[in-house]
């Protein structure tokens, strides 16, 4: 009777796992389909920094692979490449024009073919072959992510000689790696013990969470530093339940090494994380069977991989002088002050940190503000908004005090084990997670070096497995009785709800932003009208035909009050003018007895 019993649960647990394959497939899907309608939808380099990094791109795109800078005075581009140059793409976008002034909308008929064919027919060369392959982090960022996108829009070439094209292309590959990224963090997910119900729900959320949705449809390496340190993790966790697994140990190293040349902080972080838990392990077992072989698979990768960003880079500035290092954030003058300064320096940097990771930019990026920082999610009406981000901020109070009593409550019960004489069991018990660790690694980052204002939310994105498991795993068991997991399933909820919320009703957001109210009908005016008002103005008889002229067909307008904005483009199509106040009018209104 035992073996029919148990092959009816094996094939309920093959049904129920083939359920939770089925459904990540679809959160997978519809998260890359909403991230692939904002690369087209959200304006060229309207993305955070996405400026500078498409012009590392380009660059490595243009030379046909690395650069080293003290090749470029003597390198040329190779003839008939399709070149997307920065400069004149950013130049048509307009985009120095519209960041950061929520006031100014995309050029006119922008996002049409005809808008793109026009940038593809009069493409300029905007910079010299020196300056092309010699952009600003060329000297200073790892070359990982850049690589890779330089490889896209090179495959990309061989079908189209649009430089458009070739900048959407380089945009679509952090589609791509969001995709791997969610069926990573699900798997990573369960490793951490974690129900399928929950982690397909987790998945959901980080896949269609705004902020996600923003940086994976831009030329962004922290596209690839998410993938990366998911995947290392998830090998760590493999590796701590077969410690001697090579496939896992040689997958743990190239991730690992690849992050390296990707992002070093996001590196520093993971390794020491999946290090220390390796090592605490293997000392607690007393196990040094085959070290060297294995220690040699983990480093060896990044081991040559930074061997070719030192080779690259040799002979370039440094990002940051060695006296510069006492001066962030400004530890040179708390330690000249003494116990003083240093008090009150640590009183500072820790009420700004509090401030800003509930109130400020921090917060506000974090949940939803796109483009440059300039562009605040909306929930419907502004009065919603409010109420659901100061709603969110109270809750985030919350889940930091219970993440700091969680961690005493932790380390008090670690002690204990470790006064009892079982110091090594201790110690890797405190690491055996290096999921939860390189949330604190974060943590500790963001507070000691980048504690200042203007961090942005976006820091977090490579980890966010990691802080939502914190926030809804870990912080909750500090609280007693039923209070735990009344918090846990409120936070839950919430972030479904939210990120429901934030993915629908982001495209209003973004079309209110950068397209006034949606991508209105444009009536081109024609130059050279009367301007007697100009000329009285200005009292310069030359200004007599500087006026416009437009007939507005109000036909195919609803009957209401409408708003007419005027826009003003250079003849050239290189600048864009911040608009002027709109004027109201009604369509269908009567007009009265004399009127005129």
């Amino acid at each position: 009777m035992a073996a029919p019993a148990a092959g009816h649960h094996g094939g309920g647990a093959l049904v129920r796992d083939r359920a939770a394959n089925l459904v990540l497939a679809v959160i997978v899907l519809a998260s890359s389909l909403v991230a692939l309608a904002w690369v087209f939808y959200v304006p060229m380099f309207e993305a955070p920094d996405e400026t500078v990094h498409f012009e590392y791109s380009a660059a490595l795109y243009s030379a046909g692979g690395l650069i080293a800078p003290r090749d470029v005075a003597h390198m040329t581009i190779p003839f008939g490449r399709p070149i997307p140059y920065p400069s004149y793409l950013e130049s048509q976008a307009a985009v120095a024009v519209i960041a950061e002034k929520p006031e100014v909308k995309a050029p006119a008929g922008y996002g049409g073919s005809a808008y793109y064919s026009a940038v593809d027919s009069a493409v300029v060369a905007g910079e010299t072959d020196q300056q092309l392959l010699n952009p600003p982090l060329l000297r200073y960022y790892p070359f990982g992510y850049y690589l890779l996108d330089a490889a896209v829009m090179g495959v990309t070439s061989l079908f189209t000689k649009s430089p458009v094209a070739l900048f959407f292309a380089a945009r679509t590959l952090s589609v791509a790696l969001l995709a791997i990224s969610l069926v990573l963090t699900y798997f990573l997910l369960r490793r951490l013990r974690t129900g399928s119900l929950l982690a397909l729900a987790l998945t959901g959320v980080i896949g269609l969470f705004p902020m996600t949705t923003m940086l994976s449809s831009s030329v962004q390496s922290d596209s690839l530093s998410f993938t990366l340190s998911t995947l290392a993790l998830l090998a760590a966790l493999e590796v701590r339940r077969r410690s001697h697994d090579m496939r896992w140990l040689t997958v743990l190293g190239l991730a690992l090494g690849l992050l390296l040349v990707t992002k070093v902080h996001y590196f520093a972080i993971v390794a020491i994380a999946a290090g220390a838990m390796l090592v605490t392990q293997r000392l607690h077992e007393k196990d040094a069977r085959r070290w060297p072989l294995e220690a040699a698979v983990l480093v060896i990768p990044a081991i040559v991989l930074e061997s070719i960003q030192v080779w690259t880079q040799w002979g370039s500035p440094p990002l940051i002088a060695a006296a510069q290092l006492g001066d962030i954030p400004d530890y040179r003058s708390a330690l000249a002050g003494g116990i003083p300064g240093i008090a009150g320096y640590i009183g500072r940097i820790t009420s700004f940190t509090f401030l800003d990771h509930t109130f400020g930019r921090e917060f506000t990026s974090f949940w939803g503000a796109f483009g440059w920082v300039d562009t605040p999610l909306v929930l419907g009406t502004p009065g919603v908004t409010v109420a659901a981000w100061f709603l969110i901020a109270g809750i985030s109070i919350a889940l930091l005090a219970c993440t700091l009593v969680r961690l005493a409550q932790v380390t008090y019960r670690l002690a204990r084990v470790a006064r009892r004489g079982r110091f090594r069991c201790a110690v890797r018990m405190a690491f055996s997670n290096p999921v939860a660790i390189s949330f604190f690694l974060l943590a500790a980052f963001l507070f000691s070096v980048e504690g200042y204002p203007g961090i942005q939310g976006r820091y977090y994105f490579p980890l966010l497995p990691a802080v939502f498991w914190v926030a809804l795993k870990y912080a909750p068991r500090s609280l007693p009785g039923k209070f735990g997991p009344a918090l846990f399933r409120m936070q839950a909820v919430g972030l479904v709800a939210y990120t429901i919320a934030g993915a629908i009703l982001a495209f209003p957001t973004l079309a209110a932003r950068y397209y006034a109210h949606g991508r209105d009908p444009v009536q081109q005016a024609v130059y050279g009208d009367d301007s007697p008002q100009a000329v009285a103005t200005l009292g310069n008889s030359s200004y007599d035909r500087c006026g416009f002229d437009a007939v507005l067909d109000t036909t195919h307008l609803s009957l209401g009050a409408h708003q007419l904005t005027v826009r003003v483009v250079s003849a050239d199509g290189s600048r864009l003018y911040a608009s002027g106040p709109p004027v109201e009018f009604v369509v269908g209104a009567t007009v009265g007895p004399g009127s005129a």
